[in-house]
């Protein structure tokens, strides 16, 4: 008995067809509503910076509305008018480096809320599907190896985003809407781009570790344990061997590098630092690197497994 194709109900498929461009939308769009479900852990580790933009913003304001103007004395050789200009120059000088100073301190923050949040969100990403064999089905469709890694990069970057670059965003506007005639945005304009950029780094750094130690591990649990090993354990062995061995090897901690990065890009890195900005950017661009060779690697093994 042959099969009949009622026509009015079916039609005959009249386009053709083509392959999407971001393959990885779909992957990335699925698993931030899988993670989301987690209110709770959203709650516990989005509510502290949250907390922390809400109130930097409110001394950012004050400093720009409240204070007064420079403690500086007047010239008694400059007229009246002079001194007055002059004193409110010195004033909003000293405002606005205040307030590049509280941004750098508040991403250098940010970042720590990163490394918590992507650690918890994204340390399963890889290690989930390879345990419940859905890498499998990843493969079997037209996916390649780059969009699948792409798709997990995504979810990670997306809630390092949420933790680092919205709030300095935030921040940023709010010194840009609260000093004197916009003078934060017309005169220190480049620390919004050096705090985005910072940001950024920041995020592929976080995210390159924690999908490392995804790769690697077998459960969600250990790859947890990895990335916190790692990150607590790095910062007393780099002091170590700076000490004992080679200066350049405080690089080797990792909440050093998070200091000096910051510091170099907002162009206030001192003098005295335990190290110097070239060695921090040499062991976060090794750590980045070799992160993703080896992600790379366990993701040829398993699509030749799928």
């Amino acid at each position: 008995m042959s099969a009949e194709t009622h026509l009015e109900v079916y039609r005959r498929f009249q386009g053709t067809l083509r392959e999407h461009p971001l393959r990885f939308l779909p992957l990335w769009r699925t698993g931030l509503r899988t993670a989301l479900k987690q209110r709770r852990a959203l709650f516990l580790l989005y509510l502290p910076p949250l907390i922390a933009t809400v109130i930097l913003s409110f001394v950012v304001y004050i400093k720009f509305t409240v204070e007064g103007a420079s403690d500086q004395l007047p010239n008694e050789e400059l007229g009246f008018q002079e001194q007055i200009a002059r004193g409110l120059v010195l004033a909003q000088t000293e405002q606005l480096f205040g307030v590049v100073n509280l941004i750098l301190e508040f991403t250098k923050g940010m970042g720590v809320f990163a490394l918590l949040a992507v650690t918890w969100f994204a340390s399963g990403l890889f290690c989930e599907d390879k345990k419940a064999g859905a890498h499998q089905l990843y493969f079997a469709r037209p996916l390649t190896r780059l969009d699948y890694a792409l798709g997990k990069f995504m979810i990670a970057a997306t809630f390092a985003a949420l933790a680092i670059l919205v709030p300095v965003l935030i921040i940023c506007t709010m010194a840009a809407v609260f000093s004197p005639e916009w003078s934060f945005l017309t005169e220190e304009w480049g620390v919004i781009l050096r705090a985005v950029g910072f940001a950024l780094v920041w995020t592929v750094v976080v995210c390159s570790l924690v999908l490392l130690a995804s790769s690697l591990a077998s459960r969600r649990s250990f790859a947890l344990l990895g990335v916190f090993g790692f990150v607590v354990m790095s910062t007393p062995v780099g002091g170590m061997l700076g000490d004992v061995v080679d200066p350049d090897l405080f690089a080797l901690g990792f909440f050093i590098d998070l200091d000096t990065l910051a510091q170099h890009m907002f162009g206030r890195l001192p003098a005295d630092g335990k190290i110097q900005a070239p060695a921090a950017w040499l062991a976060v661009g090794t750590l980045v690197v070799v992160s993703w060779t080896v992600i790379w690697l366990r993701l040829r093994r398993l699509e030749v497994v799928a």
